[in-house]
């Protein structure tokens, strides 16, 4: 079972997005998240936000009310990565 590590960063995004975590799967950066807090983010405002996945390209980025949220669904993500 892969081992998940998130390490709390300051983001420089000239908003008040700026509550980030950097996602290590195994070690290796995978991921950053970051806390919506502007109010531009409407009811998304307090949910996280994958930035960056390093493993693959988003159509979209999904939101994640927890960090053991975004953890599951990197989790998947990271599964179905292994197995391509």
């Amino acid at each position: 079972m892969a081992r998940y590590e998130f390490q709390a960063v300051r983001l420089s995004t000239g908003s008040m997005d700026n509550d980030g975590r950097l996602v290590f799967i195994d070690g290796e950066l995978a991921a950053v998240l970051v806390l919506l807090a502007d109010d531009v983010h409407g009811s998304s405002r307090g949910l996280w936000s994958v930035e960056v996945d390093f493993r693959c390209a988003l159509a979209s980025s999904p939101f994640f009310s927890s960090l053991y949220d975004a953890a599951a669904w990197l989790q998947e993500r990271n599964s179905e990565y292994v197995l391509k």
